[in-house]
């Protein structure tokens, strides 16, 4: 299997990462300890490599009524500089294609980025979908391989950021800013989010400028992070992943992820979704705190309820910061009850947990 390649990649190996395949990516794991790393993002200050993340521009006349056909919330409230997300595309049936942060630019001109897994399917149909419904001022330009994009995130970012001259404290959560004149060089865009539950920053850009600034984050103080200390963070705050807690077959409703404008009309699983809603649903996304010395639990462990088997894992980890395992995991709806007992097999044995509402780090 041939893997891409982060541009980034000779800075990861001269810094000792271990690398692996992430959705055909070759990408940073970790570099030593993940569970130090996830501390460090909490504590401190971590730079992440996200450049595999997908990257899709949209611009056209036709751009925001094209998108507002196929995304679940309502992108014509967005502001230039503004986020409109967490959002999806879904399904007819309601289930999740990709979930997506979408950046308006300008009038008619806005960001998707989205799963990287997802990438060459979203693309397809995002150009089915332009084809189809003939709007020839439209373009569809994947920029996920001529850029880089990096992640600063930590309560120590913000000092970061000040002492390399980029002071972003007037930049609300969800915004952006573009093309940043700084002395290693002009970066595209810089926001205000992330994917950990700190104060952070995203960065898309030349990667010829990225690879500078990431060098520029570490000797400022910021720790090297991998993505298995990222998944820790993302469980920490109970936040969904493509393949583990969504899917095609998987709805909105039942993830509770409110990727949907409710008052919304017309958009591609719209009418599927109307209906779940009315109808209601037999699984709902829980999440399940354990006791400090139980193994972890895995994708696949099953959850019980006595002998009753009522549901199944779909991520887990151990938390450093709260010194124990959890998970996340889709139990049936009877039983989706805050502070409910449950069981869940690990590979030795049952152990007890309790459901929870994420996030698990407040």
């Amino acid at each position: 299997m041939n893997l891409k390649e982060t541009p980034l990649i000779n800075m990861h190996e001269e810094l000792g990462a271990s690398l692996g395949n992430f959705a055909g990516w070759k990408m940073p794991i970790d570099y030593g300890d993940p569970l130090r790393e996830a501390l460090n993002t909490r504590k401190e200050a971590a730079v992440f490599d996200i450049s595999h993340l997908s990257r899709i521009l949209i611009e056209g006349e036709s751009a925001e009524r094209f998108l507002q056909e196929l995304i679940a919330k309502d992108i014509r409230k967005g502001k230039i500089g503004s986020i409109i997300g967490p959002t999806a595309f879904l399904n007819k049936e309601a289930g999740f294609k990709d979930d997506v942060l979408v950046y308006k630019l300008n009038e008619g001109s806005f960001l998707i980025v989205g799963n990287a897994i997802n990438r060459n399917k979203i693309l397809n149909w995002l150009m089915e979908n332009a084809n189809y419904k003939e709007l020839t001022d439209l373009k569809i330009k994947d920029l996920t391989l001529e850029t880089a994009m990096l992640a600063l995130q930590g309560p120590k970012s913000s000092h970061i950021m000040r002492v390399l001259n980029i002071n972003l404290e007037n930049i609300p959560f969800f915004n952006f800013v573009k093309e940043i004149d700084t002395y290693v060089g002009k970066i595209g865009l810089i926001s205000v989010s992330g994917w950990t539950g700190e104060r952070g920053y995203e960065l898309i850009g030349d990667p010829t400028i990225l690879s500078k600034l990431f060098k520029e984050f570490i000797d400022r103080g910021a720790n090297p992070v991998g993505l298995g200390a990222r998944d820790i963070l993302r469980v920490e705050m109970g936040f969904c992943l493509y393949g583990h807690e969504i899917d095609e077959n998987v709805n909105p409703v039942e993830a509770k992820y409110w990727v949907f404008s409710w008052e919304k009309r017309g958009y591609v699983g719209e009418k599927a979704l109307r209906k779940i809603l009315s109808s209601g649903v037999g699984r709902i996304r829980v999440g399940i705190i354990l006791r400090p010395s139980s193994p972890l639990p895995r994708q696949g462990s099953k959850i019980y309820v006595g002998d009753a088997e009522v549901g199944v894992v779909t991520s887990g980890t151990y938390s450093p910061i709260l010194d124990r395992p959890l998970a996340i995991g889709y139990v049936n709806s009877r039983y989706s009850i805050i502070g409910f007992r449950v069981y869940v097999k690990t590979r030795y044995k049952k152990v007890v947990g309790k459901i929870v509402e994420p996030p698990f780090v407040k």
